[in-house]
């Protein structure tokens, strides 16, 4: 019973935290993160722990295989050496310049070590959702960033926690080899239940069954390279990337539209969770921290969370700088007027987010010896108060810093995406001929259908010439002549002039037909 109060209670609060955030233009996580201090003080939830080693297993797979599926590869291969400066560089820079600032504050060495790895990584969501203005190019380097930087990140924080826990203390030597062997091993992972979860879809054409398989992707992934030591958070990643890339091919389109909607759901009710359960956990934190006094505490999150913000901004001017003097055009240079000003924006989208929370919930609680781990209560308060300092300041002044340095939206993929609709319904037109013939369609079918795809063909031609207002008008005129349309049939099934079983029928093709001229663009 404790346990579906907890979720009915996390769930509540995720709406009425997104809700109010959406409505009063405050970043969610920062609402979500009050709102579970506020419930932290209540008897039911303050004494809510979590299993370290279960927070990784229940949160991250999920996390990360949805932005995974929702990434262009293209703009990865494109910008590759970027984005692995970013996320093997970067991380691993940010984690030394934290340590080394929460140890000059008094915090134990190895605890100082696991605050760094925690704060280490930006994350996928924060970036998609609050960077989603950015050009393609910026935002896929800085998404894929963020999904790469998750195992680098989580490989070091592995190997500060054995230090945190009391156990070996391996050499320079020893780090690199776990670090390659475990990211080496998540990538064959990631390979390997990707391409047989490829195989197995390709012979498979149930929508249920599939989804079912889309729900364990993920965490045989993970478990399959954690079971060999290797990072679960690569292989969850690699796995993604390779449905993501196989999917139009052996996906169905009712099996596609089932997954993402169960995905979307599921990653929103989760990222709000981890950000609410968090917040529970801060008043214990609180009143746990005992290596240093609450005041201490709070000029080590102001430290850590200029230090953060001071490393990504210099780094990614520098390796601009770098690449101006080689005459190498790379990503954060080509974007707009000017390289430093496109530099600024994407070191202000540096976001923290629910990996660090993840990762900060799963420090052990004891050491190897059975002894508690004195500083864990420190590091969950100085990453809670970082990921909100962050969010606060980076969040609520992004869009001006984006207009400062010139950058607009996407052009290119409104010009791509009609260049493929045309070129999709030209060659489907050449093709009915040849369908007609193989499946013994009618003359008068064939006719009826040529005459759609021509007008469809027609409308995509010329709304390269329409303005953006008058695309706007004509979606809402559609939508409006569906609301009648729906209202009418719900009123046949009031007057019992038509079955339930009609209305759902009639009411799904509307669906597709509203869901095809919303596309992914806002509702208006």
């Amino acid at each position: 019973m404790d346990v579906l109060v907890l979720i009915v209670v996390l769930g509540a609060t995720v709406l009425v935290g997104t809700t109010l955030g959406g409505r009063y233009r405050v970043a969610p996580p920062v609402l979500l993160i009050a709102f579970g201090v506020l419930l932290g003080f209540a008897p039911p939830l303050s004494e809510v722990t979590l299993e370290p080693d279960l927070v990784l297993l229940i949160f991250l797979p999920a996390i990360l295989y949805r932005e995974s599926l929702t990434i262009s590869l293209r703009e990865i291969r494109a910008n590759l050496p970027v984005i692995g400066l970013l996320a093997v560089v970067l991380v691993v820079l940010t984690m030394v310049t934290v340590s080394f600032t929460a140890q000059a504050f008094g915090v134990n060495p190895a605890a100082a070590w696991v605050l760094g790895a925690v704060l280490a990584p930006t994350d996928a969501a924060a970036v998609t959702g609050l960077a989603k203005r950015l050009p393609r190019k910026l935002l896929t380097t800085l998404h894929a960033e963020s999904l790469i930087n998750d195992g680098t990140a989580l490989v070091i924080f592995a190997v500060a926690v054995g230090l945190l826990a009391g156990g070996a203390t391996p050499g320079a030597l020893g780090v690199s080899e776990e670090f390659v062997g475990a990211s080496v091993g998540g990538v064959l992972a990631g390979l390997l239940v990707g391409a047989a979860v490829v195989l197995i879809r390709k012979r498979l054409d149930d929508p249920l069954r599939e989804g079912a398989l889309s729900v364990l992707t993920p965490f045989g992934a993970f478990l399959l390279a954690d079971s060999v030591h290797a990072s679960g958070v690569l292989a969850v990643v690699v796995a993604g990337l390779m449905l993501a890339y196989a999917g139009p091919r052996v996906i169905r389109a009712r099996s596609r539209v089932l997954a993402y909607a169960f995905w979307d759901l599921t990653t929103f009710l989760i990222n709000g969770g981890l950000f609410v359960l968090l917040g529970t956990q801060i008043p214990r934190a609180v009143r746990g921290i005992s290596s240093t006094s609450p005041g201490r505490a709070l000029v080590i999150v102001l430290a850590v969370t200029v230090v953060v913000l001071a490393t990504r901004l210099l780094f990614i001017y520098l390796t601009t700088l770098s690449a101006r003097l080689r005459r190498r055009r790379m990503v954060i240079e080509g974007q707009g007027p000017s390289g430093w000003r496109v530099g600024t924006v994407a070191g202000w989208s540096g976001f923290r987010g629910a990996v660090s929370l993840a990762a900060a919930l799963a420090v052990p609680t004891m050491t190897v010896a059975g002894r508690p781990v004195v500083e864990r209560d420190l590091i969950i308060f100085v990453t809670a108060l970082v990921i909100v300092l962050i969010m606060l300041l980076q969040g609520t002044t992004l869009p001006q810093v984006v207009r400062w340095a010139g950058l607009v939206g996407d052009p290119e993929r409104v010009d791509e995406a009609r260049n493929a609709r045309r070129r999709a319904t030209e060659v489907g037109l050449a093709a009915l001929p040849q369908v007609a013939a193989e499946v013994g369609a009618r003359e008068e079918s064939v006719r009826r259908l040529q005459a759609e795809y021509q007008r469809h063909l027609e409308d995509v031609n010329e709304s390269g010439g329409n303005t953006a207002e008058e695309r706007r008008l004509e979606r809402r005129l559609r939508l409006g002549a569906l609301a009648h349309k729906r209202r009418e049939i719900t009123r046949l099934r009031d007057s019992r002039e038509i079955d339930d079983l009609v209305l759902q029928e009639l009411q799904a093709a509307l669906d597709n037909e509203e869901i095809r001229l919303l596309g992914r663009e806002p509702n208006d």
